[in-house]
């Protein structure tokens, strides 16, 4: 038995112990309080009430460590035998006619108690309109943002259109800074709608645009464009005034020159942690907040609590996190050019074979292979478009890549290992790690 099974079985196995003690803690409990003798005060049914609740929480945390482990296990199977296991099934869920009517009595509360004109509650699956552009600039800083998130030039053609909620972002990972889980508010994602970089230098990096609530509002008509007031008839007000730039402007701040003449490129994504707080990852309520707003669905909340906590444990212990692949000694890594174009159908390779072409950084030629990929080797799937250049996160130049990246049709961050992140982040691969499957379709 591999190394890495044998330090998962001990863990599932502990862990298996301790949910049974746990249980049958609780099972004397209930029988010492159903079958006593004498009567019991406050304070015995104090005592009694604490040690319910952390027998209890013993318990279900250890049987979630064992599912973490089981799943854990089971992956790895899929990966030896080169079979994807990406769900095929959308994470977020959709509400009922029962679940929709109570989310509207909370907006009409909410509106009662004066909160914010901007924040909808907007939820996945939900029909927004784009607000026009001067309503939108008039919500902008000098610096073209809002809560500290751009407007780019390149959300300019979307405004007046009708488009469905993709996700809700009231957390992002802060990948760029490094400085770990983020919370930011009233920011949404839209169906299909990725940034083209046209006004950044052609970055080919296809981010999510992220959309303030105050840029939006419920579509409440089948129209694709806005309703327009009848000729005579005064236009509702601005909430937030009059525009103080233009679109002129927006083009203008999506770059700067520094003292030495490099052009900077400022985007949604140089700027990712702006106007964004500190977010405790074993706070629980964020993982509440995204049930309840209809971002993530019940079974993979579980999932995803339950191998972050398999993993915990392993990390506590000195074993060995799931998933995880075997680092390589070397120092230089094998390169491959497919020269693979847009609509052809590639193969992930299999996990062992990527393993041979990464370097003990766990990364070839520069790019990161992440346990996020694993879910994907084995699988086919179309090719959306090369990556030759984009900008450096961190610094804002724009970049030529000499070893360019393939970009696959839906092959996006889960953000399972990231507490649930919403980015929904494409996934850069190198050509080595796939294999041609048929020409173009």
């Amino acid at each position: 038995m591999a190394e890495y099974r044998r330090s998962y079985w001990k863990t599932v196995i502990a862990a298996s112990v301790v949910a049974v003690g746990g249980v049958a803690s609780v099972a004397l409990l209930i029988a010492a309080a159903r079958f006593r003798h004498v009567s019991w005060g406050p304070l015995q049914w104090l005592a009694w009430g604490g040690a319910s609740i952390v027998g209890a929480s013993v318990a279900a945390c250890a049987a979630l460590v064992v599912a973490g482990g089981v799943i854990g296990l089971r992956r790895e199977a899929l990966e030896a035998r080169g079979a994807p296991y990406a769900p095929r099934e959308p994470r977020e869920w959709l509400p009922g006619p029962t679940i929709t009517a109570l989310f509207r009595f909370g907006r009409l509360l909410r509106r009662a108690l004066f909160l914010r004109a901007d924040s909808l509650g907007l939820r996945p699956g939900e029909l927004v309109r784009v607000r026009s552009l001067p309503d939108i600039l008039a919500t902008l800083d000098e610096r073209g943002t809002l809560d500290g998130l751009p407007f780019m030039p390149e959300m300019v053609e979307h405004c007046g259109k009708r488009l469905r909620v993709f996700r809700r972002v009231d957390k992002l990972n802060d990948w760029v800074r490094h400085s770990g889980l983020r919370r930011l508010r009233n920011t949404v994602l839209l169906e299909r709608l990725r940034c083209g970089g046209g006004h950044h230098g052609g970055c080919q990096a296809n981010c999510n645009l992220r959309w303030k609530e105050a840029w939006l509002e419920r579509a409440t008509d089948g129209l694709e464009t806005p309703v327009r007031p009848a000729t005579g008839a005064a236009a509702p007000p601005r909430p937030y005034g009059e525009p103080s730039l233009s679109a002129a402007d927006l083009r203008r701040l999506a770059s700067r020159t520094d003292e030495a003449g490099d052009l900077h490129y400022v985007c949604q994504i140089t700027e990712l942690a702006a106007g964004t707080t500190p977010l405790a990852r074993p706070d629980p309520r964020h993982y509440l907040r995204d049930l309840v707003s209809g971002n993530v669905r019940l079974r993979p909340l579980l999932v995803g609590i339950s191998v972050a906590l398999f993993d915990w444990v392993q990390r506590a212990r000195g074993g060995v996190e799931s998933p995880n692949y075997t680092v390589m000694e070397q120092t230089t890594t094998p390169h491959e050019v497919l020269d693979l174009r847009p609509g052809e159908v590639v193969r992930v390779r299999s996990k062992r074979e990527i393993e041979r072409t990464l370097n003990y950084r766990s990364r070839n030629r520069g790019l990161w292979f992440d346990k996020e990929l694993l879910r994907f080797c084995g699988g086919e799937y179309r090719v959306l478009q090369r990556v030759d250049r984009l900008i450096e996160e961190s610094t804002g130049k724009l970049i030529q890549l000499t070893n360019p990246c393939i970009i696959l049709d839906g092959v996006t961050a889960s953000g399972e290992y990231h507490a649930f992140c919403a980015q929904n982040e494409s996934i850069f691969w190198r050509e080595i790690w796939l294999e041609r499957v048929a020409g173009p379709r």
